[in-house]
């Protein structure tokens, strides 16, 4: 069981979760071993590391708004003030870790390359899914091999550092892949899907040129590079608090930050608060339009909001969108939402009969309220799922994906070719996520109206992920988002046989085919039309019942400018900053 969890967790770390938490609760992610791991609030530990003399020891012996006003004397750039969906658990790079310790580790790990930004009309900064540019990379060229592959060359920057004034030299971003790929952690399970395998594929040229040849032509090899988990590490930081136990370090930066992002951690206090402090050795520190970040856990999320109206937080994720609708009429924030990828699903156990009869299943899907759920649970803050492959996701068909609508004449008629009468079935929910359960009711309902008899238990979300890993729940609402939105990568992890995140346990050969093929091609042809192909046996076996694919949502109050919204739902602290004088 341990080995099955470790692997789950990898899935749901660049999978994440979809919706925010219910209002009264602390936490957005389900119990894990890892959250169970997280260390102890370190205080004495970081005094030793070599922070300035104005942070850490100040910040302890104040509170936290004179923390920020002291700061805010100091420098001319304002302090930005944030409230995330969860606490943060645990830094350390490639372990899995809650939405928030995403956060920090995103503010702290700089990748070869980076997402253009594209300013939308009003105001919100969206990453392009074609364009990038040089990050810790000053340039970059990919050309295809003769191999079918890509050799893609990195000039690294000179002069940037990491925050205790040590150069970045190709070589720590070499050390980065070694460790995802050789190390304990989850992210060199993630690699193949770029045609890396192997740390012989990466290559130092010299101190500022860095190699990397892959196997295949992916198109998410550029998007893969973006991401924070492979962001350079600094080496000799590592190297020297390495143990023969623990050979990359990995307890040792559970609570520390070893990057050479904009950002570096001069405090890791999750209960009270978590300090960014701008790293001067960062090679755009100049352009950085805020002097720091503060997180704070707070976990009500009607007081989130009453904050953030106040003005004494500037951003906040995790506010349900029950609550995100009374604040649209709130003229002191402003309300970031656009449309994802990614997908809430009523999930059916094919492992459990009734629900190995395709006409069962197709019953239930027939008879899911799709609408209601996302005027009456997401109070419009979401799009029509439409399938594995999403609405908003390219190569969605949908000639197959509107299909997914509500028919109770069809349910019913699905459910007398079933054969099966007098049903009743099991359907959980996790304890934190309430809209979940309300999701839960109203499908309840529906089910109902066409004979069938639901069962709604809300279970803790430890007993809930335990139970679909032992295949003991035949009905369950669970959810994704996929980095990178990639279609191939979203359908591989969520419905191909044996993927631990499966959890509809469907397997079928020819559809495996077709999601490989489209993997590893960059035609957009050959993806559109086997992604179609996929898209219609998911439909016809009626795999699970797509809900919806919620937005990405964030608050901020009025004054706050520099929202970005990338291929992931990690917040960005970048470009934050506030209108003078506001």
């Amino acid at each position: 069981m341990a080995a099955l969890l470790i692997v789950v967790l990898l899935a749901a770390a660049c999978g994440g979760d979809e919706e925010e938490p219910a209002a009264t609760t602390a936490a957005a992610s389900p119990t894990t071993a890892a959250a169970e791991e997280a260390p102890a609030t370190t205080a004495a530990e970081m005094e030793e590391d070599e922070a300035p003399a104005t942070t850490a020891a100040e910040m302890e012996e104040e509170e936290a708004p004179t923390t920020t006003a002291a700061m805010e004397e100091v420098v001319e750039k304002p302090i930005i003030v944030a409230s995330l969906a969860d606490t943060p658990n645990l830094i350390e790079l490639h372990t899995f870790r809650t939405t928030s310790a995403y956060a920090v580790t995103n503010a702290v790990y700089e990748p070869l390359i980076k997402q253009d930004l594209v300013e939308q009309a009003n105001g919100l900064l969206q990453g392009s899914f074609v364009d990038h540019h040089g990050a810790g990379a000053e340039t970059f060229s990919i050309e295809a091999t003769a191999d079918g592959g890509f050799l893609a060359t990195f000039t690294i920057r000179q002069g940037q550092t990491f925050n205790d004034g040590t150069p970045v030299t190709a070589s720590d971003y070499k050390y980065v892949f070694d460790r995802s790929i050789e190390g304990p952690g989850y992210i060199g399970l993630l690699l193949p899907f770029v045609g890396i395998a192997s740390t012989d594929q990466i290559r130092v040229i010299d101190d500022y040129t860095l190699e990397i040849e892959t196997t295949v032509q992916s198109p998410l090899f550029q998007r893969f590079l973006t991401f924070q988990v492979f962001g350079a590490m600094n080496r000799a930081e590592a190297d020297a608090n390495a143990t023969e136990d623990d050979a990359w370090a990995f307890a040792y930066y559970n609570d520390k930050g070893g990057g050479s992002g904009p950002y570096w951690v001069s405090r890791f206090d999750p209960d009270n608060e978590v300090v960014l402090e701008p790293n001067p050795g960062y090679w755009d520190a100049a352009s950085l339009p805020n002097a720091g970040v503060i997180i704070r856990p707070i976990p009500d999320a009607n007081e989130k909001a009453r904050l953030i109206a106040a003005g004494e937080i500037d951003v906040a994720t995790g506010i349900p969108p029950r609550l995100l609708a009374v604040l649209e009429d709130d003229p002191n924030v402003t309300i970031w939402a656009s449309q994802t990828t990614g997908v809430h699903y009523l999930a059916m156990n094919q492992t459990i009969a009734p629900l190995d009869n395709v006409h069962v299943r197709k019953a239930i899907v027939n008879a899911v309220p799709y609408r209601a759920l996302i005027d009456n649970v997401m109070y419009g803050f979401a799009s029509p799922a439409g399938g594995v492959v999403t609405s908003n996701m390219e190569t969605w068909d949908s000639s197959i994906g509107d299909q997914f609508r509500q028919d109770l004449d069809a349910a019913r008629a699905h459910l007398e070719q079933s054969g099966m009468e007098d049903l009743t079935l099991l359907l959980g929910v996790r304890e934190s996520r309430l809209g979940d359960q309300e999701a839960a009711v109203l499908i309840q309902d529906a089910l109902r109206q066409i004979g069938v008899t639901v069962d709604v238990q809300i279970l803790p979300d430890g007993d809930f992920s335990g139970r679909i890993n032992a295949n003991e729940l035949p009905l369950f609402i669970h959810d994704w988002f996929s980095w990178g939105e990639d279609p191939f990568y979203q359908m591989r992890f969520l419905t191909t046989c044996g993927q631990f995140v499966n959890y509809a346990r469907f397997c079928d050969e020819a559809y495996d085919a077709l999601v490989q093929e489209g993997t590893f091609t960059t035609d957009p042809a050959v993806r559109q039309s086997v992604s179609s192909q996929a898209q219609q046996i998911f439909f016809d076996q009626a795999v699970w019942a797509p809900l919806w694919s919620s937005d990405r949502t964030s608050v901020t109050h009025r004054c706050v400018t520099g929202v970005v919204q990338d291929y992931t739902r990690i917040p960005v602290f970048t470009e934050m900053s506030k209108i003078p004088g506001c």
